[in-house]
Formats: structure tokens, C-alpha cells, sequence
């Protein structure tokens, strides 16, 4: 691969641009799927763009780590967090450490003290709350009266925000401050959403910032919950015992922040992506108002389709085989979820929408021991939303201009234009 391309995987543009970046993808799945890739201003690292071959790595979480390095950052971003982390005047050695950032045992135990919560039997308790606001959102397209208005912003952005907002117990008057950090935190690499950096002027330096925003909002709200409990999820972590002994405060306010950002900003980019694509595919639209039975297929083909999630990375603890590949001990592996759901392999016709594609072995929630932990949640929320929508709105249209956040992270839609018309 040339530098230019490789330049082109890492890029947070390239990855807003679907044709440019699933050209690239397409092209590694042929030519290259197990591809040493050395950007100019990146450390290199070995890009995965198959489905079976990302699916070996996360299955091998004992040779494939996460805590040394968990997502693609610039050579200067890495330097400015750790920085950052110093800046924290030796109370933490690092940025933050989630669930995310954790290998076995560690993962294991912090993982544990919000499992009921996610899980099956513990998500269908915020059946009637997520309900509710799926109506709440519907409403709101209704005072726009048939006129254009911008999707993403009214409507993906707020739903899945106040969704999660509310099993953490955060206040509706602080969602202006959560929508704000929520989207900064990964849109930091969009000068849209980032403006000119944190007070160094870097990328890094705003993610700093906007982590010390979000710790001391949470850190409060845990002293709080402590001293006074309550039937939500705040006081679950702030009262979470991993190893039977408290949890450190880096630790809770990781957790609390990553529930946050991650628990938002997925939802939102298939809430928003997920419509999109029922635009650009109006058989599928008509299909799905014709049988609204054929919804939890469709959540999972958008779910495919839309791919929030764009990377991580796992680094190698030995040598290790994979195809007629040795990956080195001490190797980067960037695992690319929109190329292993796009992969011929796996989906027939992959590049067409189809909310009856079946079977559908997406890895939008990755696998293995580090499959996303909201995985029951999100499909709660998208379903519920979903039916919903189906059941109020008789019509949809673009209306203008599709945004598309500079991330290569985890992507999302800074704008999305339609025009509704509501069933009577």
C-alpha cells in the first residue's frame, strides 16, 4: 500500500466519504486483507479488513490485548495525551480507562458491575421509558408540519441521548451539556464540532478538556449517589465493587463517561443512518411500511449498513499466525467493522440495502469478550424507535445536503435534511 492510501485508511475524512473509504476497503478484501500499513504521522499497525479474520482476533483476547493501544491517534496526539494525563498532577497515569481499555481479569470484574443493567432481563425494565420517548421525538417531527428540517440534529442526536441520560439519572436541564460533550468527544478530529482544539490547540488537547468536563460532572454525581442512592445507573457504578472493593475514580469516572459518549453517539449514527439509507432505497421504505413485522430486520441491516463503530485496535502479546501472516509480538492490529460487514464472503450482495437480509452476521457491536456491552440496550432503543416511526410517518424525502462527521473512530451526521409527512 502506497502512503497515500494508507494515509487515506486513517484519515477522519476519508472515513465520512462512504464511496472513497468502502473503494479502499473493497480494495484491501481482494488484494491485501492482512495489510501492513504505515501512515506518515501514525505508528503502523497490520489493517483487517475481512470478516473472518477480525472475528479470529476478537475471539483471541488472550494474545490480542487492548490496553496498550485501543484506537487509532496521531504520533502528536499520543504524545499531547500523555501530557494530559500529566497534567492530572500524578492523581492518574493516563487519559481514562473504561470497560473498553481493559483486559481479563480486570475487564471481567468492571464488566460485571453493570451486566443486569445491559442485559436482556435488565433492559426490558426501560421498555416504557424508551417508549415514551420515541413518541416524545415523533412529536417534535410534528411541529415542523411537512416542512424540510435537519434530522440528525432534531431527532438522531436527542433520542438516544436522553435514552441513556435517563437510566444514568442525569437531569433533563443538562442535556444541552451532554449533547455538547458528547459529539466534541468524538468529533474531536471535525473542526465543525472541535473549533481549534483545547488549550494546547490540539485535537488531543480538546479530548483532555472535554475529559475533565465530563469527570467532574460525574465524579460530583457519584458522591451524590453514594451518599444518596438511587434506582439508576449512576449509583450502580458509583456503588460498584469489582474485586469486592470499591472503584477507583478513574475508573467510575471512565465509566460514566464512556456510557455517556459510546451509549449516545452509536444509536444516534444508526438512528440517523439507518433512515438515510431508507431514503436512498424507497423499495425498502415501502416495503417496511407495507410489514412493520419486518422492523428487528431491519434495525440489524442498518445496524450493518451504517457500521458506527469504525475501528479498534488490539496490539499482539506474541507472535501470532493468522492466514499466511505472522503478526509480531508488540503489533498493532486495526480491526475495520464497515469493510468485515461489507465483505462478499459473509453477505451476498453486500453493497444492497436489504432490511430481509438473512442470515445477518454484522459485527457493528464487534465480538467476542469485548462485544459491546449496550448491544441489548441499543437494539431496544432502534426497535422501539423504529416501530414507531413507521406507525406516525406516511412519507419521507431528502431535503437538502448530507453531513457526515470527520471521524475514524466512531461516525455520525452533523447534518441530515428530509421532509416528513405524518400518517392520519
Amino acid at each position: 500500500m502506497s502512503t497515500e492510501l494508507a494515509d487515506a485508511l486513517v484519515s477522519p475524512a476519508v472515513h465520512a466519504d462512504e464511496p472513497r473509504i468502502h473503494a479502499l476497503f473493497s480494495e484491501l478484501r481482494r488484494t491485501s486483507p492482512i495489510h501492513w500499513t504505515q501512515p506518515t504521522d501514525y505508528r503502523p499497525f497490520w489493517a483487517l479488513t475481512r470478516h473472518a479474520d477480525i472475528m479470529e482476533v476478537s475471539r483471541k483476547n488472550d494474545v490480542f490485548i487492548n490496553s496498550r493501544r485501543l484506537n487509532l491517534m496521531t504520533r502528536a496526539q499520543e504524545a499531547a495525551a500523555k501530557r494530559a494525563a500529566g497534567k492530572s498532577g500524578g492523581k492518574y497515569d493516563r487519559m481514562y480507562r473504561t470497560v473498553a481499555h481493559m483486559d481479563n481479569p480486570d475487564h471481567r470484574e468492571y464488566r460485571r458491575v453493570t451486566a443486569e443493567w445491559f442485559m436482556g432481563p435488565g433492559v426490558r425494565k426501560f421498555e416504557a421509558a424508551v417508549a415514551a420517548l420515541a413518541e416524545e421525538s415523533l412529536d417534535h417531527i410534528a411541529t415542523f408540519g411537512g416542512e424540510s428540517f435537519d434530522y440528525a440534529r432534531e431527532v438522531a442526536n436527542l433520542f438516544p441521548l436522553r435514552v441513556i441520560m435517563s437510566i444514568l439519572g442525569v437531569p433533563r436541564e443538562d442535556q444541552p451539556l451532554m449533547l455538547r460533550l458528547t459529539q466534541e468527544f468524538f468529533g474531536a478530529d471535525d473542526t465543525d464540532l472541535s473549533g481549534d482544539g483545547g488549550r494546547d490547540g490540539s485535537a488531543a488537547g480538546q479530548h483532555f478538556d472535554l475529559l475533565g468536563q465530563f469527570f467532574d460532572y460525574f465524579t460530583a454525581m457519584a458522591e451524590d449517589r453514594r451518599k444518596q442512592p438511587r434506582d439508576d445507573l449512576a449509583t450502580v457504578i458509583a456503588c460498584g465493587r469489582p474485586y469486592d472493593g470499591p472503584m477507583g475514580d478513574l475508573e467510575t469516572a471512565s465509566y460514566y463517561a464512556v456510557i455517556a459518549t459510546a451509549g449516545h453517539d452509536t444509536t444516534a449514527a444508526v438512528t440517523a443512518g439507518g433512515l438515510l439509507a431508507l431514503l436512498e432505497n424507497p423499495d425498502q421504505w415501502r416495503k417496511l411500511r407495507s410489514d412493520p413485522e419486518k422492523t428487528k430486520g431491519a434495525v440489524e441491516e442498518m445496524l450493518r449498513w451504517v457500521s458506527p463503530v469504525k475501528h479498534f485496535l488490539r496490539t499482539a502479546r506474541e507472535d501470532y499466525r493468522l492466514g499466511d501472516t505472522t503478526i509480531a509480538a508488540g503489533d498493532g492490529v486495526a480491526l475495520f467493522y464497515p469493510s468485515a460487514n461489507r465483505d462478499d464472503a459473509v453477505f451476498a450482495d453486500p453493497f444492497r440495502f436489504d432490511i430481509e437480509r438473512a442470515p445477518n452476521k454484522h459485527l457493528a457491536f464487534g465480538f467476542g469478550g469485548h462485544m459491546c456491552l449496550g448491544l441489548s440496550l441499543a437494539r431496544l432503543e432502534l426497535t422501539t424507535f423504529l416501530r414507531a416511526f413507521v406507525r406516525r410517518v406516511d412519507s419521507i424525502e431528502p431535503a437538502g445536503d448530507v453531513q457526515r462527521i470527520h471521524a475514524n473512530l466512531v461516525g455520525g451526521f452533523k447534518a441530515l435534511p428530509v421532509r416528513l409527512s405524518l400518517a392520519h
